[in-house]
């Protein structure tokens, strides 16, 4: 895998593969010849490449999405799939998820935006062709 293929440099998707094996920081450097400091830095900055790569991948679905829901401040999360599912039908759009995993995917995606079940800011759901939700 190259520059080409990915936003991470090959440097950074070596040391996530050696770390992925569950090798240290340090065992990476040693073997990498580098220094601990060296593999943090190339760590930190590939956890930010994939985090603007994430973001540029939610960018893309929602430009090309079918459904868009905006889920107002003060929402009920549970009325959430209700309202997804019916604009899916309207969209003739097969949503991966059934209402548990929806659910569980916004409380683990939109945790800063909610408070108990209600939320405490708008939250987005975007809703891809192959069926995919996004929550922003």
């Amino acid at each position: 895998m190259g520059k080409r293929d990915t936003f991470l440099t090959e440097a950074q998707a070596r040391v996530f593969e050696l770390r992925a094996k569950g090798l240290t920081q340090s065992e990476v450097a040693r073997r990498l010849k580098t220094s601990r400091a060296n593999i943090c830095i190339l760590e930190r900055r590939a956890r930010e490449n994939i985090k603007r790569a994430e973001q540029t991948m939610k960018v893309a679905a929602k430009l090309r999405a079918p459904v868009v829901l905006e889920v107002k401040t003060g929402s009920d999360i549970l009325t959430i799939p209700r309202k997804l599912f019916a604009a899916a039908d309207a969209a003739k759009v097969d949503v991966k998820l059934d209402t548990p995993a929806l659910i569980a995917k916004v409380r683990r995606e939109a945790q800063a935006k909610l408070r108990g079940r209600t939320t405490t800011a708008p939250i987005e759901l975007v809703l891809a062709a192959d069926g995919e939700v996004f929550v922003n």
